[in-house]
């Protein structure tokens, strides 16, 4: 019974030791994957790129991929065939691809891969519909290349209006020699090239050729609820028509230039879209210098 007891006392200390043991550290993984390689181009269009890679290789598992265009970046996990959106028409790009493994190891950069994005095509089809003292509307063909997120519509190369559609009316214009092109403007910021051109010649409206000073003051205001902006100025004055007379046009600044998204606004006060800018306009078409610096309230 002694030699019992003496053997279970053993037996259970023993047991007691090896639980109270620590278990072996295990050796942190820290060791990166083998960089990607034969980065290649599978399709190219104007905003995004179609790539695939020979992947990664790594003891302990990938977890995934990340392509590069300098401080951007996107996590893949397909080589065989990969999309990088967003980018610039016309432009040229360098990409390359890192391994990342399930311990956070981050592979060195795959050989780098250049390409240039092709541009848009030009809108078509431009032409005048009708024309009266300063109004003038334009149309052109359904852009069916892409879907043009707005339509900017020039005049000698400068910024004059823009639209959702196909179509446009120009209100308020000087008298003389006009010269309308039109691009396509994308979501990603890509402009397509310029249309062909039409050409209208305003007639005179008097012999008034002095223009309004400049509003001033120009605030907008943003209602939190409706998300609806409020834009409000001081009047311009003129030497020949009252401030009555005047109208105002809201502007916004779209691919570094400024454009109509509203003529004729009487009074001082416009709720709709944002404004970057606000001009006076008299009867006669003499158009004020912009106001640019507009305060956000």
């Amino acid at each position: 019974m002694r030699n019992r007891a003496r053997i279970a006392a053993a037996v259970g200390a023993a047991t007691i030791a090896l639980c109270l043991t620590a278990p072996a550290a295990v050796a942190a993984d820290t060791t990166p994957p083998t960089a990607p390689s034969n980065v290649r181009i599978l399709d190219v269009d104007p905003d995004m790129v179609t790539i695939a890679f020979t992947g990664s290789t790594d003891a302990g598992g990938l977890k995934w991929y990340t392509v590069h265009n300098g401080s951007r970046s996107q996590a893949t996990t397909s080589p065989s065939r990969t999309e990088f959106g967003g980018l610039q028409s016309g432009t040229t790009y360098s990409l390359t691809v890192r391994a990342v493994d399930r311990a956070g190891n981050v592979s060195a950069p795959s050989a780098p891969v250049t390409f240039t994005t092709p541009t848009w095509p030009a809108v078509t089809g431009l032409r005048v519909t009708s024309t009266s003292g300063g109004t003038v509307d334009l149309a052109w063909d359904r852009y069916s290349a892409m879907d043009p997120y707005r339509f900017l519509v020039y005049d000698a190369g400068d910024g004059e209006a823009l639209t959702k559609y196909e179509r446009m009316t120009l209100r308020g214009l000087a008298p003389g020699v006009h010269t309308f092109t039109v691009r396509g403007f994308h979501v990603s910021g890509s402009v397509t090239a310029a249309s062909n051109t039409v050409t209208v010649t305003v007639p005179p409206r008097g012999t008034d050729r002095t223009a309004p000073s400049a509003p001033t003051n120009a605030t907008v205001l943003l209602d939190e609820e409706s998300y609806e902006f409020t834009t409000t100025w001081t009047a311009s004055t003129d030497p020949v028509d009252p401030p009555s007379a005047l109208r105002y046009d809201i502007l916004q600044l779209w691919a570094g230039d400024y454009f109509t998204a509203a003529y004729g606004i009487a009074g001082t006060t416009y709720q709709g879209a944002f404004a970057s800018a606000v001009r006076a306009v008299d009867p006669a078409g003499n158009r004020s210098p912009l106001t640019t610096t507009v305060t956000i309230g």
